[in-house]
This record gives structure tokens, C-alpha cells and sequence, in this order.
């Protein structure tokens, strides 16, 4: 292996191959210097062909538009109370500023079950609000249970089955 060079062949020579005549097969960079008969040596060959990628400037291979469906949340009641009231347990919910004087008893529809309990409101020329408990904390009397709107509030009376009961919250 040959180590002497002189200067002014450093000047011309890029660090590559300065590295690759100084150390031979023995550089780092050794596979990089490999030349290729019948090659000109500073132009590669250019292969093309279908499934050859070729670099260049992107290709837009489709273009598509998708219709987007807007799901808007549901309008959910947000404030509420309950109280256990020895048979019953009551639920208080404030109806809100934007459309209490829109809603009166026939908007209200409830679906009472043993365990759950769904609240629709439907607010004219508006969308609807919910409220629903899908396991109540206990059992209760679906055909006992009342609702009435009074002072801005919806108050829905549940029949407990178990009287005896005391419930310190609505879901289970």
C-alpha cells in the first residue's frame, strides 16, 4: 500500500479518494471508488423502466374527493341534581337559559326501564337534548316513575324498588 502523495495531488483529489489511494482495499470507503469497465467515470448509467424508480419531480398517480359527513355531538343536559327521598329518588335538571321558553311537557319524552333511563327533549327549530343513565345504581318501578317541568327545571320522580335502598349516586 502506497502512503506517499504529494501535495499537489492532495489539492486535486477530493478526501474519498485520498482515503481510498492512501489505504487501498482497506478504506471505509473502498466500495464507493469502484469504477466500471467501459464506463466513463464521471457519468453513472441511467437505468429506466416500468417498477424502476428514477427520482424526479412527483407524479400525482389519483386524485380524489371525499365528501366529508359532519357528526355533530348530540346536545346533552349538563347540570343536574338528585336526592334519595325514602321511596323515590328525585333528579332536578336545569334546563338551559336558550331554551326554556321553547319547551313545555309534550317535548319531553322518557323511556323509564328497571335499570336505565333515557331522556329526549325535542326543542322546536332546534336539535334535541338528551340525558340518559344506561344502569341506574338500583332497580326501580318503571310504570311508578313521573316527570313534570317546574321553575326551569325538569324533575323526574323514580319509583325505587327496593325502598329500603339508599342511593348515593345514579349509575352503578
Amino acid at each position: 500500500m502506497e502512503n506517499s502523495s504529494s501535495p499537489e495531488d492532495k489539492k486535486n483529489v477530493c478526501a474519498l479518494e485520498h482515503n481510498i489511494k492512501t489505504k487501498g482495499e482497506f478504506s471505509y470507503y473502498y466500495a464507493h471508488g469502484r469504477k466500471f469497465e467501459g464506463k466513463n467515470e464521471e457519468q453513472g448509467q441511467i437505468v429506466e423502466g416500468p417498477g424502476i424508480i428514477t427520482g424526479g419531480n412527483p407524479v400525482l398517480l389519483e386524485s380524489k374527493v371525499k365528501n366529508v359527513e359532519i357528526i355533530k355531538e348530540p346536545k346533552k343536559f349538563t347540570k343536574y341534581i338528585f336526592y334519595d327521598d325514602d321511596k323515590n329518588v328525585v333528579i332536578k335538571i336545569d334546563i338551559p337559559e336558550s331554551i326554556l321558553n321553547l319547551i313545555n311537557i309534550e317535548c319531553i319524552n322518557i323511556n323509564f326501564q328497571e335499570r336505565a333511563l333515557d331522556l329526549k327533549v325535542d326543542v322546536p327549530n332546534e336539535e334535541p337534548y338528551f340525558l340518559s343513565f344506561k344502569k341506574l345504581f338500583q332497580k326501580i318501578v318503571p310504570e311508578e316513575c313521573k316527570f313534570k317541568i317546574f321553575k326551569g327545571k325538569i324533575c323526574i320522580t323514580l319509583r325505587k324498588m327496593n325502598e329500603s335502598e339508599e342511593w348515593d349516586k345514579l349509575n352503578a
